[in-house]
């Protein structure tokens, strides 16, 4: 054959068929347009020097990850989807004398220049973007804007590196797809159907229990750290039942509807139910993966977007005060209290001299233990960090205690304890009586207090496990107590904290000085007496690393949530594409049977319908069952704003539902010009 013969038929394919190629093409090139910036934005020097910025670099270069293999799934999906719909085309080439060979050839220079286009435009399109990105990223984290345009040959050449890698096993995918066929059945693949799914029953049974068992872990965890370790099972449950269940539900649902004969014996649903049935495997598959990656999107933008949108409330959680310092040290001794006085006087005299005036001050000291609470009592003889696979972290509990001057001097309150009484506050789920036993110590409960009173509120900012608030008359009398406990390494299990905070008149540069200042000294100072956990902060030193983080989140948040949206419009559109072939000559037969265009219009309403509620009303099913367990995995960063999570969830929920609307309106005018 003459040199460039199987470059031309490749451009002739891809031309003839460009319904096909040119979604795929501009798809392809989102998503190495994205790689780019995602990979500049964290791996260029363009940030490197920002203090605080690594957080959210640390968060692009994670979304740099999941853009590569996400990519790789999605576009080995895609391209096999398209191959199928040219099988036929290449059983045609088989009968006119081409071998496996030839056509792998075809393929294989198909695959080049969508290769070519693909990287080049992606590139191309990330540099044109990029700048637009990066001052958005700026904007999200907190940074000034700069106008020195960027472009980084590392992340060009990395780019390059993954997405021929990604298109190579693209290539071999679709060589396997041709090879292993016969010409027949290359020829009458768009008129293979498909046979029911056997025991499909128990394929929507399984299906379901798999659902309704993700939904079970997602509502009843309770701790944080429960959620993180359940998160990822409950996720692969929910996807594995939603495909099981739409799979056989999409059997189940058309031979219900084929059941109903008032219903189905209509000019407007029997052509769609039988189109239904006739690819009812396939439909389930695609809606699946609909769902899954709507479910995702809306995961995705309500978590983020919350956390975005609170940082500030999070940033006052984390640090009441405009200026925090703390100490702590493993076990107690009596001289720790002489040792604080000294440094909280040294922090007074350093803040006068430095021209800032002390507000609204509040000091506090707490020792506590861990351990895991069975049958009303605290035992301390288990270490749950050294059984982290196998321990029930609904059961491990923190036990703070608090002298009850420190307590009615936050709150506001007067209570008197004799020795041996506790006030006693829970965060979690902690059931007991009117005796606590702690360790081998036990107390009697006077009363139950809620611990969110006054400025007793700030001493626990967000609790990843289920924690008492132990209020005694003498806290170092009770911390002796525990002093001689110590893990299975032989560490004390006692833990002593002290705490002070305190407002300023200072503009927010000087609070910054002011809190750099008395945190290098306090760290001299106690870093001399063997402590091991000593800081000063100030609220809007730590302002940067909580804007930058969240906005990191929400960025990628966005860039994601916007590749999963072309992804989906894309499933959809080559569903839509590929059905509407296969129904044009069903639709010719009907038509000349009387059917009229208002008829078919009708039916596909109704076929469009049908097909495109269900995966949305899915995710938002899954996204409300997996909300417990979202709110759970947000504490972990300190977010405990509920109704803001549920406002994100809807305003996210209604955001996507427009979005959905709009591509079925596409999308079955496109089916309808192909079948009518």
């Amino acid at each position: 054959m003459k040199a460039g013969f199987y470059p031309r038929m490749a451009v002739s394919g891809m031309r003839k068929n460009g319904r096909l190629y040119l979604p795929y093409i501009v798809a392809c090139i989102l998503m190495v347009a994205v790689f780019y910036i995602m990979h500049l934005l964290g791996y260029s020097e363009m940030l490197e020097n920002f203090e605080g910025a690594g957080t959210a670099r640390d968060i692009l270069k994670l979304g740099t990850t999941v853009m590569a293999v996400f990519g790789t799934i999605f576009l080995f999906y895609t391209q096999s989807t398209l191959i199928k719909g040219r099988l036929k085309e290449f059983g045609l080439y088989s009968v006119l004398g081409m071998n496996r060979g030839n056509l792998g050839k075809i393929i294989f220079f198909e695959t080049v220049i969508t290769w070519l286009i693909s990287v080049a435009g992606g590139i191309a399109a990330g540099i044109g973007f990029s700048k637009l990105a990066e001052l958005g990223f700026r904007k999200m984290i907190g940074l000034d804007s700069s106008y020195k345009f960027i472009i980084s040959g590392q992340s060009v050449f990395f780019t390059v590196i993954v997405y021929t890698f990604i298109f190579f096993l693209i290539y071999l995918n679709a060589v396997r797809q041709v090879r292993f066929s016969r010409t027949i059945s290359l020829i009458n693949s768009d008129k293979t159907g498909e046979k029911p799914p056997k025991a499909n029953w128990f394929i929507g049974l399984l299906g379901l229990l798999t659902l309704m068992s993700g939904y079970v872990i997602a509502i009843k965890i309770e701790q944080p750290l429960s959620a993180m370790i359940w998160f990822f099972i409950a996720v692969i449950l929910i996807i594995i039942g939603t495909y099981l269940v739409l799979i056989a539900g999409s059997v189940l649902l058309c031979r219900i509807l084929q059941k109903n004969k008032k219903y189905y014996y209509r000019t407007d649903h029997f052509v769609s139910v039988s189109s239904m049935a006739y690819r009812m495997k396939r439909n389930g598959a695609g809606l699946a993966s609909i769902c899954i990656l709507l479910t995702m999107i809306l995961v995705m933008m309500s978590s983020t977007s919350a956390l975005y949108i609170n940082r500030e409330e999070n940033l006052r959680n984390h640090y009441p005060r405009q200026i925090n310092c703390t100490a702590s040290n493993d076990g107690f001794s009596d001289s720790y209290g002489e040792v604080v006085e000294k440094i909280k006087e040294d922090v007074d005299l350093k803040t006068a001299e430095y021209g800032a005036e002390i507000i609204d001050s509040y000091i506090y000291t707490t020792c506590y233990v861990s351990g895991y609470f069975e049958n009303g009592r605290l035992r301390l003889d288990i270490d749950p960090l050294n059984n982290l696979t196998t321990i029930d972290f609904d059961k491990v509990v923190q036990a703070y205690f608090f002298d009850v001057d420190d307590y009615n001097r936050m709150t506001g309150n007067n209570e008197v304890l004799s020795a041996g009484e506790v006030l006693v506050g829970v965060e979690g789920n902690v059931a007991f009586g009117k005796e606590l036993i702690i360790g081998d110590e036990s107390f009697e409960v006077a009363k139950k207090i809620n611990y969110r009173q006054g400025d007793f509120r700030h001493v626990l900012m967000n609790t990843v496990v289920s924690t008492l608030f132990v209020i005694v008359d003498d806290l170092g009398d009770v911390a002796s107590c525990y002093n001689g406990y110590a893990d299975t390494n032989g560490n004390p299990m006692l833990v002593w904290e002290w705490h002070y905070s305190f407002d300023t008149g200072l503009d927010e540069a000087k609070q910054m000085e002011l809190g750099k200042l008395l945190n290098d000294h306090i760290r001299d100072e106690l870093w001399q007496q063997e402590f091991w956990g000593v800081r000063c902060e100030s609220r809007e030193d730590q302002r940067s690393d909580f804007v930058r983080t969240f906005g990191g989140l929400f960025f990628l948040g966005i860039l994601l949530s916007v590749v999963f949206l072309v992804s989906c419009v894309l499933i959809i559109y080559y569903k839509q594409i590929s059905e509407g072939f296969e129904d044009q000559s069903r639709f010719g037969i009907m038509q000349k049977v009387g059917m009229t265009k208002e008829n078919i219009r009708k039916s596909i309403n109704s076929q469009m319908l049908t097909v495109f509620l269900i995966p949305i009303m899915f995710a938002c099913v899954h996204l409300a069952a997996v909300l417990p367990i979202i709110h759970k995995l947000l504490m972990l960063f300190g977010h405990n704003n509920i109704p803001l999570l549920l406002i994100c969830a809807g305003i996210c929920v209604l955001i996507c539902g427009l979005f959905y609307a709009s591509i079925y309106k596409v999308t079955s005018n496109a089916y309808y010009r192909i079948v009518s």
